[in-house]
């Protein structure tokens, strides 16, 4: 129950702690996958108060506590999320792994910023973010250890005892030799990439009013979750086709709805420039203005194309294993990659590039990610093959369960449950 805490666009030194948050988020993301896999999933729970701290900056007038409030919640959020991520591959089934809220978070300033006319956010609107995240981070406790974990249709998560420093150091530099790793950064630096052009340049606070800002905030995460749902399962019935045939129309259906939109988006920002929303005479669009409607359909779509794009990446990723070791590393993978150009993202902004630029700039990303993602789409198996104890494939895990490949006529069966044929696996 981590919230989306983005109730306006930032100001110049918000820029500078927004920079010290994906530095550190970036750093932390690299470890994050073997302290989540010595530790476990108890990482959450300081990592999730860190989301606390970062709220109590809002209320507090001392920039330097600002600062080390946002590089605490970069540390947090690397271990949170790399968890998040090592969870969502690992434990649900293959055939349930595209189905993984914002929407409360968004709704709250909503709410209470409706009538106000102040650029400022109400103290009441942190004050209720502190609560229920503080609820959501103690919630963790409810988690049980991955190692304890039973599916539904009795299979185990994990059959990995603790992992140590070295076995974890050599697996996280492997990562950086696999080609799929490899061909995949340019997906992952576009994930977050995008953020920092919809909430600073179609969402600006000079562009828009506080309340066209919230019901815009408020739409694109209530679209993200629906977004979510109906992309998941989109992705795991078998009824449209092989895993490797879902993997590529979900890459081309990716593909041509974020084209669609950015081109759009195009269309938005040649009304306006970051210039021009300065003048003095500038009315900003509100909820009222004829224009609105169009534009936060776009807003809205941009929150659906978010948890696709998203989405997309988590599920191309457990397909590579159903393993939560490994899964933790991908996503620690993953989110380094993804922040550090987050990083680089709001370094431009901070830069005061055009809002045109830096548009054409994600945009090319999108797509160019998108494009090469195709490559490790084409080579998806319909199940996922574990190299396990001494990195030989000693069979296909299936939702858990071990099954021989090949009987002289290339066909799969059965032989016997992951967590009775190997005991001892990977230490």
């Amino acid at each position: 129950m981590i919230l989306n805490c983005d109730v306006g666009g930032p100001s110049p030194s918000s820029q500078i702690t927004i920079f010290a948050t994906s530095v550190t988020f970036t750093l932390r993301s690299l470890i994050s996958a073997p302290l989540y896999n010595i530790f476990g999933h108890r990482v959450i729970i300081p990592s999730a108060l860190a989301y606390v701290l970062y709220v109590d900056a809002f209320l507090s007038t001392s920039y330097a506590f600002t600062i080390a409030a946002v590089a605490i919640l970069g540390i947090g959020a690397g271990f949170l999320w790399t968890a998040q991520a090592g969870i969502m591959m690992s434990y649900p089934a293959e055939q349930d792994k595209g189905k993984t809220g914002a929407t409360i978070g968004a709704v709250i300033p909503v709410v209470n910023e409706w009538n106000s006319k102040d650029s400022a956010v109400k103290q009441s609107t942190y004050i209720a973010f502190i609560v229920i995240m503080t609820f959501g981070a103690l919630l963790t406790l409810a988690l049980l250890r991955s190692n304890k974990v039973v599916r539904a249709d009795g299979s185990r998560v994990s059959f990995h005892k603790i992992s140590n420093w070295k076995r974890e150091t050599i697996e996280v530099l492997k990562l950086f030799k696999d080609p799929r790793m490899l061909i995949l950064i340019p997906l992952f630096a576009g994930s977050n990439w995008f953020y920092t052009y919809q909430f600073n340049g179609i969402k600006s606070p000079g562009f828009t009013s506080i309340r066209a800002r919230d019901l815009n905030n408020f739409l694109y995460w209530l679209f993200q979750i629906i977004g979510a749902g109906l992309f998941g399962v989109f992705l795991d019935p078998t009824k449209i086709g092989s895993r490797k045939a879902r993997a590529i129309y979900g890459n081309i259906l990716n593909l041509v709805i974020i084209t669609a939109l950015w081109i759009a988006a195009i269309f938005i920002q040649k009304g306006y420039t970051r210039e021009s929303v300065l003048a003095p005479d500038y009315v900003k669009l509100d909820i009222t203005d004829p224009k609105y409607p169009g534009i936060v359909v776009v807003y809205a779509l941009f929150g659906v194309i978010d948890a696709m794009y998203q989405d997309y990446i988590y599920w191309l990723l457990g397909t590579m294993t159903n393993d939560v070791e490994r899964a933790a590393r991908y996503g620690g993978f993953y989110k380094t990659i993804q922040n550090a150009c987050n990083a680089v993202a709001n370094q431009l902004e901070a830069k005061k590039v055009s809002y045109m630029a830096q548009l054409i700039i994600v945009f090319t990303i999108n797509v160019v990610g998108l494009l090469l993602a195709l490559i490790v789409a084409k080579g998806i198996p319909d199940v996922t093959i574990e190299n396990l104890e001494d990195g030989h494939a000693v069979g296909t895990l299936v939702g858990g369960q071990l099954e021989d490949i090949g009987d002289g006529n290339g066909s799969v069966h059965l032989s016997e449950r992951l967590s009775d044929k190997v005991d001892k696996s990977e230490v």
